[in-house]
């Protein structure tokens, strides 16, 4: 299919797996899908009644609330495969529709809205990718990670506590400042990582954004002819900070904007957020300095430095 492409798709649940006390990865597998790429979305209906007998004494069969609007997720990874293509898709339960799609089992039917939104820009040739995710922005680095193969990169992933993060570890950080090949997603595309949790419960103690400045801190500008470009999902103060960081030093910074879609298609207008614009005498809002754009059509990725948070 040709790059742009989108629609409205049957997938079947090739796997659910539960990754932490909260998250869930769910492997999503379709005979034909279009062109994708890292920092891209779908929006999931998750709708379908679920059937209960456990009410009580009288057995009552019940139903739950059903999620009336498609619920938008970043791709965590895309491989085609014999026979069709597999999503992944990273989820934490927070609400009726993330509950709904927690219980999904193999072989169920899901309807997916996609690929929707821009993508980031991959580094050149003299560019090494940092990638910063927080909690459920952890995701699209993920997707970035395998799209990096051959290019210098490091991750920094973040999550409250060990037991929310979404990521299999497959060794102890001894030095919980310099990135190591301690995660196996990261690992598997030569990329090296540094883990943070805010109660020190792994890596280092504290904020992706600590980790981010000590990591910039240690790279001697004289000695590296790649220069960093950060990559950045997940809570909104945590990129706004990463933002703020890449521009006192002058990097690039991509960001994967989040917000609440009812439609993903830039139809409802429901997403909106606040930019800088380069000709203050354009429309829209001709005069002013700021407009609006769609974290659907105009993102999810923007520049850091163009974003009014």
């Amino acid at each position: 299919m040709p790059i742009g492409s989108r629609g409205q798709f049957i997938a079947t649940v090739a796997a659910n797996q539960t990754l932490c006390r909260e998250h869930f990865r769910l492997v999503l597998k379709l005979p034909a899908f279009p062109v994708t790429q890292p920092g891209q979305f779908v929006q999931i209906a998750c709708s379908d009644p679920v059937i209960s007998d456990d009410m009580g004494a009288a057995g009552q069969e019940w139903a739950t609330a059903s999620a009336m609007l498609r619920r938008p997720f970043s791709l965590a990874g895309r491989r085609d495969v014999a026979g069709g293509v597999e999503l992944d898709i990273i989820h934490r339960v927070v609400g009726i529709g993330t509950r709904w799609l927690s219980r999904l089992r193999q072989g169920d039917a899901v309807s997916i809205l996609g690929p929707l939104g821009n993508s980031f820009r991959l580094p050149g040739e003299r560019e090494m990718a940092i990638l910063i995710g927080g909690g459920v922005g952890i995701p699209p680095m993920l997707y970035l990670a395998e799209k990096l193969a051959g290019k210098k990169a490091v991750a920094i992933a973040g999550a409250t506590t060990r037991d929310l993060l979404p990521l299999k570890i497959t060794s102890e950080s001894t030095d919980a400042c310099q990135p190591r090949m301690m995660i196996e997603e990261f690992t598997r595309h030569g990329v090296p990582s540094i883990i943070t949790t805010d109660d020190g419960t792994f890596g280092s103690r504290g904020y992706v954004t600590q980790a981010l400045e000590s990591y910039l801190d240690s790279l001697n500008p004289q000695h590296s002819a790649l220069r960093p470009v950060l990559y950045t999902c997940g809570p909104e103060p945590m990129m706004k900070a990463v933002a703020k960081i890449a521009a006192a030093r002058g990097l690039e910074c991509q960001v994967a904007v989040e917000r609440a879609m009812a439609c993903g298609m830039g139809t409802c207008q429901s997403c909106c957020i606040r930019v800088k614009k380069p000709d203050p005498a354009q429309p829209p809002l001709a005069g002013s300095d700021w407009c609006y754009r769609l974290a659907c059509t105009d993102g999810p990725v923007f520049r850091g430095a163009e974003l009014l948070w």
